[in-house]
């Protein structure tokens, strides 16, 4: 019993150490998703600042991983600065938006407050194309892919480059 109770533990604890390993994994692939984003976007004038911020709502893990992966980076000459935002009236200073919800209500009231405001939207939560997202992560195969809404960024002045929508799953 003791033999078999140690394995049952062995395993789980590899188990648990397994996912933290994916959900590490995940974050950096999707903070370098979003560092590239930038690359094939462009901003309207009134989105022109000093710095390039890169905001994160509802999740701590990510926005942790912004930091480390992108670090000291910048986009267009801009230092990129990070800010962790828990209401749509904190996102005005950001160029782009990451929501973390899993509640599909907050996320939509979010996608309505930001809607026509020039700030990139992107979540990782099924449906948010639909509710009116710009970008959604997705993952088919173990791979991190991603979904653009390209009536939305249009309907922001956000520009997407010939090559972000080629690089996407679907483009609406």
């Amino acid at each position: 019993m003791r033999l078999f109770l140690a394995v049952a533990l062995a395993f789980f604890c590899s188990a648990i150490h397994a996912y933290a390993d994916t959900s590490e994994l995940e974050y950096r692939v999707k903070s370098a998703f979003l560092y590239n984003f930038t690359k094939f976007i462009e901003w309207p004038a009134v989105r022109q600042r000093a710095d390039f911020v890169m905001c994160v709502a509802g999740s701590p893990q990510l926005h942790a991983k912004l930091v480390e992966t992108i670090g000291n980076k910048e986009n267009n000459g801009m230092p990129i600065k990070f800010s962790s935002i828990r209401h749509p009236g904190e996102a005005q200073n950001c160029q782009l938006v990451f929501l973390g919800f899993m509640d599909a209500a907050r996320l939509n009231d979010w996608v309505g407050a930001l809607a026509d405001t020039a700030v990139l939207t992107v979540s990782d939560d099924s449906g948010f194309i639909e509710m009116g997202g710009m970008i959604q992560f997705v993952i088919i195969d173990g791979k991190i892919r991603f979904d653009i809404n390209q009536t939305a960024a249009n309907r922001s002045s956000i520009k997407m480059s010939s090559k972000l929508l080629g690089l996407a799953r679907n483009v609406n």
